[in-house]
């Protein structure tokens, strides 16, 4: 049971759309917005295609901190209704709960930079490459990205 109540609140979900646009033009896309809006959460989800008929992707996304991935991938899963494991998970330093259905994985900066030590292209054994798209933790020093305001 997703619970779009908590998703419709944050306030990225109005710049969906036109991330949505970045991300089908050629380049890439920067996602700038303050704190608490929605873009560790919802934006993952959305990317994934487990919000809507949207094509499935998996999604990796990368987080300083043991506590902040642990963190983000149960509320990612809180909001699917699920457990982290089933289509979120995590990966840290000595800790992977990931599943068969996983689509979203929130890992560490350390765990990150070893894939890509390993697999340039983060493939991962899966059909064609992964598409890479910075994410910026905040509006500082970033011009050029999909701008969010508060609601």
């Amino acid at each position: 049971m997703i619970r779009y109540d908590a998703l419709d609140a944050l306030p990225v979900r109005s710049a969906l759309p036109a991330l949505y646009d970045a991300l089908d033009s050629p380049g890439a896309a920067v996602l700038v917005a303050p704190p608490g809006t929605g873009k560790t959460t919802l934006v993952p989800l959305a990317l994934a295609g487990l919000m809507d008929e949207r094509p499935a992707r998996r999604v990796v996304v990368a987080e300083p901190r043991r506590i902040a991935a642990r963190a983000a991938a149960r509320r990612m899963a809180w909001l699917l209704g699920e457990q982290a494991g089933d289509r979120v998970g995590y990966t840290v330093r000595g800790e992977r709960v990931v599943g068969r259905h996983t689509r979203v994985e929130v890992v560490t900066t350390g765990v990150l930079l070893q894939r890509l030590q390993r697999d340039q292209e983060l493939a991962g054994g899966r059909r064609g490459g992964a598409r890479r798209v910075p994410r910026a933790a905040s509006g500082r020093g970033h011009g050029g990205g999909v701008p969010v305001g508060r609601a």
